[in-house]
């Protein structure tokens, strides 16, 4: 009982862990970064749905294997109160693949995704600090808790598919995106990709209600041109 009262206690102030604005006090352990486009193609853009047709069908199959290894995660942490780092590399992965494969969508990235979720030179990046144990109890109740998000992520999806629709035929007439839309695009892409890494039980820390990081999260990206402050 001792235990699962502290684990309470924790979870409690993970939920309360941000400043008035609603800005994270510390850095989030899950980062991302996109380098912006200097310009974007018009002939990708049209037939970019066509184009991301084999990714669904590998995203399908890479997300079974992923979902597999999350329940086997699951229970790992339950009975352990750690992340076996084999499957968190996995889980770590797939975060990346499924990141890169969003701002690719979202119109962030103009170079096709690859299929696999290794580090690389791709100008979509993520870096997540490996948790030494994570609550027992957040990640039993983690749907539950994340009930606030639900509820803020309607607005915020409404906002940013008008953004996205802007976006398209900014980029459709001008060849690139404009900076106000990269700038809150990128945000919406920040703020699902952590969401992503908490459901994944890749970071125990409550993931905050922005898109925001702090500029000193560019010194975990050594070939970062520019990270969203």
């Amino acid at each position: 009982m001792f235990v699962l009262a502290n684990e309470f206690r924790n979870m409690i102030a993970e939920l309360f862990i941000h400043d008035r604005v609603g800005v994270c006090l510390h850095m989030y352990p899950a980062l991302f970064s996109v380098d912006r486009p200097a310009t974007s193609s018009r002939l990708l853009l049209i037939f970019r749905p066509i184009l991301l047709l084999p990714h669904l069908f590998w995203a399908y199959f890479y997300g079974m294997a992923a979902g597999l290894l999350q329940f086997i995660s699951f229970w790992a942490i339950i009975f352990t109160g750690r992340h076996p780092q084999a499957l968190w590399e996995f889980l770590t992965g797939y975060l990346r693949y499924r990141s890169r494969l969003n701002a690719y969508w979202l119109l962030l990235s103009d170079i096709y995704p690859p299929f696999k979720g290794e580090a690389g030179q791709y100008p979509v990046r993520v870096h997540v600090d490996y948790p030494d144990r994570l609550s027992r109890l957040t990640v039993f109740f983690r749907l539950l808790i994340l009930f606030p998000h639900l509820f803020f992520s309607i607005g915020y999806i409404f906002v940013s598919s008008i953004v996205s629709f802007l976006a398209f035929w900014t980029v459709l007439f001008a060849g690139k995106l404009a900076r106000w839309q990269f700038e809150w695009l990128y945000g919406w892409f920040i703020y699902t990709s952590r969401l992503d890494a908490y459901m994944l039980y890749l970071v125990d820390e409550y993931p905050p209600f922005n898109g925001s990081q702090p500029r000193a999260a560019g010194e975990r990206f050594p070939n970062e041109t520019r990270i969203r402050e």
